[in-house]
């Protein structure tokens, strides 16, 4: 029993020590609560006329929250004309209201070429800082344009589409790019006895992504290995400073 209880532990007691940010210029929390937030609020929103306008003032609430971090993080964009065109679309947001019907339209249309120009960009990216940065982008200008597509009678879609493809590469390559280091125990040092069959070992290593790194630990049942949960534990700390968290949060909402 004693055994049985400690290899079912081994598998769950894991504590990430937390990010440590390589760079804090950017509120990160502020610019990934928004754009989660941003999009729940359209893919909530009924169909209805009132419907979509309340979406439209959640929307405009949370990217007004972080206007200034998520200015700053599209700035950093490297090239200039996805960087211009995701720009355009949240300064011309917060006017949203004020547009006549066929400026509302027309801004919808921007607003959603420039998404599909992000989409369009990020397969051929390597550089985890790049897609990173799409991927944030992606997430503001997507329910921008979502919710301007639906206030004027344009069908929505393909936009989801396009934001959900963008969001899944984003994923995936940003956890491709996360490394980590061996694993160490102060458990195995030489000058001591090896453990006994069946002792709780505890192993700690860090995980890093481009932008920051995390620490965690794990006790395992000797001779187990660190299960894979541990593993994903810390290297999803380390990225919680990425677009990767935005896109992990939207996925299930978007759907198949």
């Amino acid at each position: 029993m004693r055994v049985l209880l400690a290899a079912l532990l081994s598998i769950v007691v894991v504590a990430p020590a937390g990010v440590r940010p390589a760079n804090a210029a950017i509120g990160w929390t502020q610019v990934i609560t928004a754009a989660i937030s941003a999009i729940s609020s359209w893919v909530n929103a009924g169909n209805t006329q009132a419907a979509i306008e309340e979406a439209t003032r959640q929307i405009l609430g949370a990217v007004n929250s972080a206007k200034s971090e998520i200015l700053a993080q599209i700035q950093t964009i490297t090239v200039a004309q996805t960087r211009a065109c995701a720009n355009h679309a949240v300064i011309e947001f917060a006017d949203i209201e004020r547009m006549t019907p066929d400026n509302m339209q027309r801004f919808a249309q921007d607003a959603t070429g420039c998404a599909v120009l992000i989409e369009s960009m990020i397969p051929a990216l390597t550089d985890p800082a790049s897609v990173d940065q799409l991927g944030f982008a992606m997430n503001i200008v997507a329910p921008i344009a979502l919710v301007a597509r639906s206030r004027t009678g344009l069908t929505t879609d393909g936009l989801k589409n396009t934001l959900r493809s963008a969001n899944t590469q984003v994923a995936s390559k940003i956890w491709a790019s996360v490394r980590c280091g061996s694993p160490w125990s102060p458990d195995l040092d030489p000058e001591l006895p090896p453990p006994r069959k069946g002792q709780f070992v505890t192993f700690y290593f860090d995980c890093w992504s481009y932008n920051g790194s995390a620490f965690g630990y794990v006790e395992v049942v000797w001779p187990d290995p660190i299960p894979d949960s541990a593993w994903d534990a810390v290297m999803t700390d380390a990225t919680s400073n990425t677009s990767r968290a935005i896109a992990v949060a939207v996925l299930p909402m978007l759907g198949g």
